[in-house]
């Protein structure tokens, strides 16, 4: 089975529950990351362009389920000798990441719908890694598919009935593949739109 029709499956169950229960939550985010760990080696950024879809069912008073759609952008410019994929390359070095996070997420909510709340929560499931290195009028590129975890935490402030405003931070960590890790912080504000009691 396929990684595509692993994230349907559950996917499929969320609609049919959430559509019984017609509580929703849709989350729009924008956010500043900064990156960590092998990342951070390979690019030392603080990213200005980073996008979230959160869409999310509540299951109990306080609890909610869903899905978590990122897009994250990284880039560096560098002169240092590196090796990829299995090359050494030297010069001026343009390279990028474009990381797409797709998770399964759960949310633990404080305090009374309606008002200030306090959440956390966290997202596992399938992250895409778009990796590109520039030198001169060379291109190299290695996309890598990772299993990946996000923890999370987070508050909720009224804007009005059906909207709220949102702050969040996470951290995003994607598991080895092709010999590397992905990882970075993330700080993100955004807009929600609800039906139901969250």
């Amino acid at each position: 089975m396929n990684k595509r029709a692993l994230l349907a499956i559950p996917l499929a169950l969320l609609i049919s529950n959430g559509a019984q229960a017609q509580e929703w939550y849709w989350g729009l985010s924008y956010g500043v990351a900064s990156t960590t760990s092998d990342t951070k080696d390979f690019i030392d950024d603080t990213s200005w362009r980073n996008w979230g879809l959160d869409i999310l069912a509540r299951v109990k008073p306080n609890t909610a389920v869903g899905m978590y759609f990122g897009w994250n952008v990284f880039n560096d410019i560098t002169q240092e000798v590196s090796t990829v994929n299995n090359a050494q390359i030297g010069g001026t070095q343009y390279r990028y990441i474009n990381s797409f996070p797709m998770l399964l997420t759960v949310r633990q909510f404080m305090g009374d719908p309606g008002g200030m709340r306090f959440f956390v929560g966290g997202g596992v499931g399938a992250q895409y890694d778009k990796n590109r290195v520039d030198v001169g009028q060379w291109r190299i590129e290695d996309n890598q598919w990772h299993f990946a975890v996000a923890p999370e935490i987070g508050v909720i402030l009224p804007l009005q009935s059906d909207a709220k405003w949102f702050v969040n931070a996470k951290y995003d960590y994607a598991f080895k593949a092709a010999d590397r890790t992905r990882s970075y912080f993330q700080l993100n504000i955004g807009v929600a739109w609800q039906t139901g009691g969250f």
